[in-house]
């Protein structure tokens, strides 16, 4: 997973050099920290050796689909549909792929996954708004037509919490047998909190500060459920 994680991230440096370069971001590749030409033998030699430490660690044929599947995922986002509406669709599906990955090494029954990734999917395009909104005025000028652009403002920030909100709504539903009613309710609690503060008040909020509202509100969704199991 690390291995894929620096293959999608170097190939990202290369995709979005020209972006970075007029924008002015701090990025590796426009500050010289890093060559175009290392970027690419990085995120190639990631893939690879991910691939093959897959296929070394006696895991099965599953398991080493699923890392070209996430590898897939990741390209196809650097390379073609971060710039476009569809850029959310590489995180609904790698995302969820992580801790059925993690729970098919261990040992867990693949059959017992399924609603794990139906709250899984709302919860990471959750997490691709809240990270391109900081980002959808200089994308939007570059000409970059992300989900975030796209949704525009406040739409972008509702859509995030609102889609955070049924992830953890699903993922309550399976959780349901370990979780208490108390906690339960704080965690439905804190998404509403958070949805309504948005909605009410994302117009005047720097993107930056929407950003770490929608962490907040995660977190706090997040917390009695984790400390309910744990009790459990």
């Amino acid at each position: 997973m690390l291995l894929v994680q620096f293959s999608i991230s170097a190939l990202n440096e290369w995709a979005d050099q020209d972006l970075d370069a007029r924008g002015g971001r701090p990025r590796p590749i426009p500050l010289g920290l890093l060559s175009s030409r290392t970027a690419v033998v990085v995120a190639v030699l990631g893939a690879a050796a991910a691939v093959a430490l897959s296929l070394l660690s006696g895991f099965g044929l599953l398991a080493f689909v699923l890392v070209l599947l996430g590898i897939a995922c990741g390209w196809a986002y650097d390379l073609k549909l971060k710039r476009t509406p569809l850029s959310f669709l590489p995180f609904a599906v790698a995302f969820p792929l992580v801790p059925m990955w993690v729970a098919m090494i261990a040992g867990r029954p693949l059959d017992a996954l399924g609603p794990v990734l139906v709250g899984g999917i709302p919860l990471s395009v959750s997490i691709h708004l809240a990270d391109a909104i900081p980002d959808r005025a200089p994308d939007r000028a570059a000409g970059v037509n992300t989900l975030a652009v796209t949704l525009g403002r406040p739409g972008a920030e509702i859509a995030a919490v609102g889609l955070l909100l049924i992830g953890t709504l699903v993922s309550i539903g399976v959780l349901s047998r370990q979780v208490s009613g108390l906690s339960f309710a704080l965690s439905i609690v804190a998404v509403a909190g958070g949805y309504l503060l948005l909605a009410l008040g994302t117009r005047a909020a720097p993107p930056h500060l929407v950003k770490w509202i929608l962490i907040g509100i995660a977190l706090l969704a997040a917390l009695p459920l984790v400390v309910s199991i744990r009790g459990g």
